[in-house]
């Protein structure tokens, strides 16, 4: 077990933000690490287990180049929006920032385990100057992202907005500080350092005026750490919060329709559509908020949003501006299995 503690001057104080996502690219590469640990928490033990029995025992070798959290390459590509717009951003990483990416993350791993040997997950290829396998890395990663992350990611998102609106208000009514010391456990705000979890090894960060932005995550469950930005020095130093604390977080989340309902769907009404259909049955939302838990452009959520609306699956309001997607009882009993009434 180890602490980490940020002394965070008024400069980084000054500078901190929250932020909802780092987006579906983010979250896959976080979950691909949490799935690979050892003793993974047991918060997620059924999504672990179900993703390992969808996948089967092996992974692509690529697979351990994000073991124990030792490569960040979400620092690399950003944050996106969407699941494409991420996966484009990992092809246009730059070589020579992908190949320092992974010699900082062997040099890491060898430091934090005192194992000289070649780290297996470069034993496949060179995804830093070798197209081929950069396009190998990018179509593994796209295959795992549909079993582990896709079906969920509606649910997730409308999470992790929550969870930064909570923090949000906090801010803006009560100031930074009170942001701070208002994270879940495992947060403890001292004026000036934040502390992130325990033990007896501890390391100190000074942030040196860049700041700290906060991010919401539904899959961060390893070491007390931040990440910084290998493009720009003054980018905010990145925190990644836990959202899924309990059992009863997990289930609100990692779950789709009962019972096969949703696998019917997406055979009725196309994979992106039956997901659209389910992020409208979590909460309403407007046409772009579709599109961001969907990870999908805005015109392709407006496309799915018509014709679930000329179905009569959804209804559609104007509120100024912008338009509120909800279901309708056609819409939720088709979704939840149940007969309409």
């Amino acid at each position: 077990m180890s602490m980490l503690r940020i002394h965070l001057s008024q400069e980084d104080l000054a500078r901190t933000r929250v932020m909802d996502t780092w987006g579906p690219l983010g979250e896959t590469l976080l979950s691909l690490t949490t799935l690979q640990q050892v003793k993974g928490p047991t918060v997620l033990g059924g999504w672990r287990q179900q993703v390992r029995q969808t996948l089967g025992p092996v992974l692509h070798p690529a697979a351990t180049l994000f073991q124990s959290a030792f490569l960040d390459l979400f620092t690399s590509t950003g944050p996106t929006a969407s699941w494409e717009e991420g996966l484009e951003a990992l092809r246009g990483v730059r070589p020579d920032l992908m190949r320092e990416e992974l010699i900082g993350a062997g040099e890491l791993r060898e430091l934090m385990t005192g194992s000289t040997e070649r780290w297996t997950g470069l034993a496949w290829g060179d995804p830093a100057y070798d197209r081929a396998d950069r396009r190998a890395l990018v179509d593994f990663l796209d295959g795992y992202h549909q079993v582990a992350v896709a079906p969920h990611w509606s649910r997730i998102r409308a999470r992790l907005q929550q969870e930064q609106a909570g923090h949000a208000r906090a801010f803006a009514e009560k100031g930074v500080e009170a942001l701070l010391a208002g994270l879940p456990p495992g947060f403890r705000w001292r004026s000036p350092v934040l502390e992130i979890g325990r033990g007896a090894q501890v390391k100190d960060l000074r942030l040196d005026g860049r700041g700290l932005m906060l991010v919401p995550s539904a899959f961060y469950q390893t070491r007390p750490n931040v990440f910084l930005s290998p493009v720009d020095s003054q980018q905010p130093a990145v925190l990644f919060v836990p959202v899924l604390r309990t059992v009863g977080d997990v289930a609100g989340v990692l779950t789709t329709a009962p019972g096969g309902t949703l696998k019917a769907l997406k055979a009725l009404l196309g994979r992106t559509r039956a997901h659209a259909l389910d992020a409208i049955g979590v909460s309403a939302c407007t046409t772009s908020e579709l599109a961001q838990r969907l990870g999908i452009s805005l015109a392709s959520a407006s496309e799915h949003a018509t014709v679930l609306r000329q179905a009569n699956l959804i209804a559609t309001t104007r509120h100024g501006s912008a338009v509120h997607h909800a279901l309708t009882p056609l819409g939720s009993s088709l979704l939840n299995g149940t007969p309409s009434s």
